[in-house]
Formats: structure tokens, C-alpha cells, sequence
């Protein structure tokens, strides 16, 4: 009965209110019993919250293939091989690690939104990887320093679609109080990817010639192919769904049911398609149709854009992003020549970053976002300081020493695991969380290039930085880190626990459910109601 209703009032021009329906559902208000106490039982003693788990799980295939490629060109970069056959030395070495970021900043801004928008999020996981296929060919089989670059850059357009899109996906389908768990699989994905890197480097270092890298290279289109296979299996994002295709309310219902393992008439399915359709219907009625000049010219937008690419920025410009592109050399610049020998330590470092982006995943739902960047944060500017130090007092070339290496290599590993377990994780699940659902796909884009931008101009400096300073490279990461936390502490707001329908409240904006609701109580007939002013506050 209610989806014939449904589907009477999405044929109609009248938006879809709650009045058209059979009975009142409970708002799924942030932190109202209701929300709490059900959403802890389902997800608690049902199956829904595994099923979220397993489709989240095998999409995030998806971000495998970045962590694969910084992984991996972690080890080619130290290639005497690879670096003679392209003449890589300096500027061309720093450029050909920085190009797969370059090709993720044009995918930010001109491509994966227009992918993510008109494909759905299911189909963009097999077309980004049919990308990403292309540039890996291109990498694996290049011949000329051009063909390397161009692959590079074409695999990092397909990565930056299906990052952005797994981390928007596993947004939507999941529930705010394990929306932090999900989307932080996006983190751990690209940490196995890393750690497959370093396995498949140390297996294949000893192959004779350039078949070496060229093997390793190839490696990535292994994990593409079980990604299409998987893909086909994925429900699509009920969000998504109920923007591009509002007129079929019927579809969002039956789909939001199945992704929560719930009778459609469950009341926890109910209240949250209601919030879903309130959410869209504002926006319908009170800020019309989108165009890049109303997004551009909006401050909540702006303010958000502000928030995402900070949070993303904040992770590379930490250093992060060198140490693991660069770390074979770093360790040999730290005495650690023997190439096995640093091989292993890549390998040590996979997998304590692995274990910190897993115990994260525990508990970033309990903690929050904002607790686990100030930890992550002040946790790198302790050992920073304590590197640098160590650097200072006993340098590789005149006064080596292996403990203070070691202790060294230490701090090093402290740095990615703060990163893989606080920084990087909170990024993507923050910048998932501010936008509307209307404008997800654009406002995650644009967010991430902060994190590509950063991360193109860490990767070109470091070479030439570290030669021209030493040492001293650590001092000024500290620096960095020192600002960062410093605004991540004075201006980072929470957003634990909040569903994406009630995200405005967040940023001092009226809540726009309950808007539309308060809005419809008042005003009975369809139409002419009053849009509230941003910051107003709104009756529940």
C-alpha cells in the first residue's frame, strides 16, 4: 500500500511529504533515543551491520591499487635499474613519483564527479578500474620516460575515481555509529595494497633486468580484475538513488531494506528513507537545481570545501607521503645500505601500519574524529623532534651509529603508523561526512585534491630538499605538524554519531529535515513555504 502511495506521489509535481504516508515515523534526530538504542540493537545482535561490513569490505578492493603504486614506487625509485634505463635522477625521479598525484588532482576536479554523478557508484568502480588498467599497461610496458609519465598519470586519474567513490559509497550505505568503522577501511585497503607492494618488491628485486619493476608494475591488474567481478555484486547507494532518481521512491525503499537486512515497514528503515526523502525535498523546493556557480558561491559550501581539504591536506603535509614514496632511500641515507636489508624494513613498516589502521577501526566510532587527529598529530610532532634530534647528534656519513638508527627507523614507523591510524583514516571519513547528499561526489573531489596536491608537492620537493638540507628536511615537517595541530585543535568540530541527513546542524546551519518538517506542519498545502535563513534555528 505504501509503495503504491509512493509512486502516485513521485508521478505527481507535489514534493513527498510525511503526510502522504500511512503512519508517523520517528525522526532519526542525532542522539535521540530512538536512533541510539535501536541502531545499538541492530547493529549489535542482527546481521545488517555484517552485510554493511562484507559489500564495504569488498569495495574497498577499490583503494588497493593507490596503496599499491606508493608502495611500489617506493622500491623502483631505489632501482639502479630503472632509475638508468629513464635517466632518473632529481627533478625527473621526483616528477615520476608525483605524476600519479597529478593525475588524481585532474581526476578531482574535471572527471570523477561526472563518473560518480551519472554512473552510480557501483558502474564507476568498473570503469575507474578500466582506467587504472590503461595506465598500469602504459607503466608496465614503457619504453621512453614520456610512456612512463603519461601511465602514471593515467593511473592516477582511475585511482582518484574509485577512491573518491568507495569512500562516498561507503558513506551512504552505512550507519552513523559505523560510518567511522566503514569508511576506514578506505585507509586499511590502501595499507594491504602497500604491504602487497613491499612483498612483491622483495620477491622480485632479483629478477634479472627490467622485467624486475616491469613484473612488479603489472602486479595491479590482479586485484582490478577481482574488483569488476566483485562490483557486479554491490547494491548501489540508496543516496545516489534517491537524487538521481527521485521519482522512484518505491526502489530507494526496497534498496535501503536490503542493505539493512530490515523489513521495508521496519520502523529503523522507515525513519531513515524519511530523512532521505525530506533532506532531498528541501532542497528541491527551497534551493533549486544544481550549477557550479550556486556551489561556488555558497559560504556553507565554501566552508566545508575549507574543512575537507584541510583535513586531507593535513595528512600529506605532515611528510607522510615521502617517507613511504622514498623510504628505501631513507633508510640506505640512515646507514641501512644492504638492499634486503631495507626491503624488510619496508615490509615491517606494511605491516605496523596495517595493525594501526585495523585498531582504529575498532574505535574511531567511540573516540571521534577530532580526539584521534590531535592524537595522530602531536603523536608526529614527538617524533619528528625526536628523528631530527637523533639525525643531528649522530649523522650516517661521519658518526654513524646503529642504535640511533634503529631508534630512527623507529620514530619513522611511529610516523606512518600515526598517519595510517589517525590522519589518513579521519580524512576520508570526514570529508564523506560534511557534504549533502546531493553534492557528495563534487565536495569529496574537490576535498581529496588538498590531500593530491600536498602529496604532488611533497613527493617533487623531497629529493631536492634532502639534498640541499639533510637532516634538517625533519625539522621542518615538524614545524608543519606543529600548525596542524594547532588548527585541528581550535577549529575541528565533531561528527561522531551524526546521520548525513543531520550533517547542517553540525556547521551552525538549520537542519534541513527538520526544516522541511517544521516547515510542512505550519504550511499544510504543498509549496510556498519559507526557506529558513542559514543559521536559523529550527523547531523539532
Amino acid at each position: 500500500m505504501v509503495l503504491e502511495q509512493q509512486r502516485a506521489m513521485a508521478s505527481s509535481e507535489k514534493p513527498v511529504t510525511s503526510a502522504h504516508y500511512e503512519h508517523e515515523v520517528t525522526p532519526a534526530t542525532p542522539g535521540s533515543e530512538f536512533v541510539v538504542e535501536e541502531q545499538k540493537r541492530y547493529f549489535g545482535q542482527t546481521k545488517g551491520a555484517w552485510y554493511i561490513y562484507w559489500i564495504c569490505g569488498v569495495a574497498s578492493i577499490a583503494n588497493i591499487f593507490q596503496g599499491f603504486d606508493n608502495g611500489m614506487y617506493s622500491i623502483i625509485l631505489s632501482d639502479d635499474k630503472f632509475l638508468d634505463y629513464f635517466n632518473l635522477f632529481g627533478a625527473r625521479q621526483g616528477a615520476v613519483a608525483s605524476m600519479m598525484s597529478l593525475g588524481c588532482i585532474i581526476a578531482n576536479f574535471f572527471i570523477s564527479w561526472w563518473f560518480i554523478w551519472f554512473l552510480g557508484r557501483r558502474w564507476t568502480f568498473i570503469m575507474g578500474t578500466f582506467v587504472v588498467f590503461v595506465g598500469v599497461a602504459l607503466q608496465a610496458g614503457a619504453v621512453s620516460y614520456a610512456m612512463i609519465i603519461i601511465g602514471r598519470i593515467i593511473a592516477g586519474i582511475g585511482a582518484a575515481i574509485l577512491g573518491t567513490n568507495l569512500a562516498a559509497y561507503q558513506a551512504e550505505v552505512s550507519s552513523p555509529l559505523i560510518r567511522g568503522r566503514v569508511v576506514s577501511t578506505v585507509q586499511l585497503s590502501y595499507q594491504v595494497g602497500a604491504l602487497i607492494a613491499y612483498c612483491v618488491g622483495l620477491g622480485t628485486v632479483h629478477i634479472a633486468g627490467n622485467n624486475s619493476w616491469r613484473t612488479s608494475t603489472a602486479v595491479q591488474l590482479v586485484p582490478g580484475l577481482i574488483l569488476v567481478l566483485a562490483a557486479l555484486t554491490l547494491p548501489e547507494s540508496p543516496r545516489w538513488l534517491m537524487e538521481k532518481h527521485p521519482d522512484q521512491p518505491d526502489r530507494v525503499l526496497t534498496l535501503l531494506a536490503k542493505i539493512r537486512c530490515l523489513p521495508e515497514q521496519h520502523p529503523e528503515v522507515q525513519s531513515e528513507f524519511m530523512d532521505l526523502v525530506a533532506a532531498h525535498q528541501y532542497r528541491v523546493e527551497y534551493e533549486g537545481a544544481f550549477t557550479w556557480r550556486k556551489f561556488f558561491s555558497s559560504y556553507s559550501i565554501w566552508k566545508r570545501l575549507a574543512y575537507g581539504m584541510a583535513t586531507m591536506a593535513l595528512g600529506q603535509i605532515s611528510g607522510v607521503s615521502a617517507l613511504m614514496q622514498y623510504g628505501v632511500l631513507i633508510y640506505r641515507s640512515l646507514g641501512f645500505s644492504g638492499t634486503t636489508e631495507s626491503l624488510l624494513l619496508n615490509v615491517v613498516s606494511g605491516l605496523l601500519c596495517l595493525l594501526a589502521t585495523a585498531i582504529t577501526m575498532s574505535g574511531v566510532d567511540k573516540w571521534g574524529r577530532r580526539p584521534t587527529l590531535i592524537a595522530g598529530s602531536a603523536i608526529m610532532v614527538i617524533s619528528y623532534i625526536i628523528i631530527a634530534a637523533l639525525a643531528d647528534a649522530y649523522p650516517a656519513a661521519s658518526n654513524f651509529n646503529r642504535v640511533a638508527a634503529g631508534w630512527q627507523v623507529a620514530f619513522i614507523y611511529i610516523i606512518q603508523m600515526s598517519y595510517s591510524g589517525a590522519l589518513g583514516p579521519c580524512a576520508w571519513i570526514y570529508a564523506c561526512e560534511i557534504f549533502p547528499s546531493d553534492l557528495r561526489d563534487k565536495g569529496v573531489n574537490i576535498s581529496q585534491s588538498g590531500q593530491q596536491i600536498t602529496s604532488l608537492w611533497i613527493s617533487q620537493a623531497w629529493p631536492s630538499m634532502f639534498d640541499n638540507v639533510g637532516h634538517d628536511a625533519y625539522w621542518i615537517l615538524m614545524g608543519i605538524n606543529v600548525i596542524g595541530l594547532v588548527v585541528v585543535i581550535l577549529f575541528w568540530p565533531e561528527t561522531k554519531g551524526v546521520s548525513l541527513e543531520h550533517m547542517d546542524s553540525i556547521f551552525g546551519e538549520a537542519d534541513k529535515v527538520d526544516a522541511w518538517r517544521a516547515n510542512k506542519k505550519e504550511e499544510p498545502a504543498v509549496g510556498g513555504g519559507k526557506a529558513p535563513e542559514e543559521g536559523e534555528g529550527v523547531p523539532v
